[in-house]
């Protein structure tokens, strides 16, 4: 590198190849080795710029080690035990120190970021940190868990015109030595539309949008790897027909920096985290694809409560409720609550020969 900043490189680069579709702009924002977003330490976690429910507090990795127990009734140990975007490896921390002694595990963490995954192997030096979901082994039994994974996946940028075709939301060098939009033609528009189309979309015109070119690839990668088992993928999003319909005409970009919310997602690239909702219906036909059995969609605190997340807010008859165990139940209790991330993040259980699922999205496990 030449020392320059991040800004600089991407100005250099518009420069040369004209304004960048947004995915370009975001994947470089994002992961670019010398000023990408996540090539930054600490940037999740209560003192960076957003938490997630893996990493708010070990009752959430308490309730994974509830499902392992009980896949590990049907798979001989150890169990497979994979959280891919892992970070720093809080979860997969956290799972370690909840884990019973007469459980076996086999823990591995996929992480991009070579920083990130650095402090992962500090952190839990018992795992195995890989950089992609190619570098898994094959046949993986147990549980794999993706939280927030896809809506960090580059997305691109497109507005309805009034004739229903596609532009494309291009990235250029402003005036101003920032960035801003530039709306250009979308060669592939009507393969998108019809895409679109058969998930049930309708789009009206002047609509903003934005579509994920490696969601699917990415689902259909993550089953091929796992031959027994359940998936969990928590985020942001919605079915195809509701993410794209008239309550999100503006369509879903945000940026997040010191846990505040802003939709400057061109401002700075580096400095905030980018993402974008999750178009669950495309999850699902991938994961359905590849043979897997799909339930839900439900929120997270459907997943938490089904996997006994209630013991742990449960007071016994006469308990004496001290400071201290006053602000653990309302950690606790922050990750089902109403209003919170317990509503908004919505999960997708899928499962391969296992009949352990369903349970997952309507009673407690027994």
């Amino acid at each position: 590198m030449d020392g320059s900043s991040l800004s600089e490189r991407l100005r250099d680069r518009i420069g040369r190849e004209g304004p960048l579709r947004f995915d370009a702009f975001q994947e470089a924002a994002l992961y670019d080795p010398e000023g990408g977003y996540y090539e930054k330490p600490g940037r999740v976690g209560r003192t960076g710029d957003f938490v997630t429910g893996a990493s708010w507090h070990p009752a959430f990795a308490r309730c994974l080690v509830r499902i392992v127990s009980r896949l590990a009734d049907e798979i001989v140990p150890p169990v497979d035990v994979v959280d891919v975007g892992a970070g720093e490896g809080e979860l997969l921390g956290f799972l370690s120190g909840a884990r019973p002694e007469d459980l076996a595990l086999r823990p591995v963490g996929v992480e991009a970021s070579a920083v990130r995954r650095s402090a992962a192997r500090t952190r839990v030096p018992q795992a195995r940190f890989v950089e992609s979901v190619d570098d898994l082994p094959n046949a993986l039994e147990g549980l794999v868990v993706a939280y927030e994974l896809f809506d960090a996946l580059p997305v691109r940028a497109l507005r309805v015109l009034e004739d229903g075709s596609l532009r494309e939301r291009r990235v250029t060098a402003g005036a101003d030595g920032g960035f801003e939009w530039a709306d250009a033609f979308c060669p592939d528009g009507p393969e998108l539309l019809s895409g679109l189309a058969r998930r049930g979309v309708l789009l009206e015109p002047g609509q903003l949008l934005e579509v994920r070119p490696g969601a699917a690839a990415l689902a259909r990668a993550l089953g091929a790897r796992l031959s027994r088992g359940i998936l969990l993928v928590f985020d942001y999003g919605a079915p195809a027909r509701a993410l794209y319909g008239p309550a999100r005409a503006n369509g879903t970009l945000e940026a997040f920096a010191e846990h505040r919310v802003t939709r400057e997602v061109l401002a700075d690239p580096g400095s905030r985290d980018i993402t974008s909702w999750v178009d669950f219906t495309e999850i699902e036909e991938a994961l359905t694809a590849e043979g897997f059995t799909v339930h839900g969609l439900v929120s997270q605190s459907r997943v938490l409560l089904a996997s006994g997340i209630a013991e742990e807010l449960t007071i016994s008859p006469g308990e004496v409720i001290s400071a201290e165990r006053a602000a653990e139940r309302n950690a606790v209790a922050k990750l089902v609550m109403p209003g919170g991330m317990g509503e908004s993040i919505r999960v997708l259980v899928a499962e391969r020969k296992t009949g352990l699922g369903k349970s997952l999205i309507s009673s407690p496990l027994v």
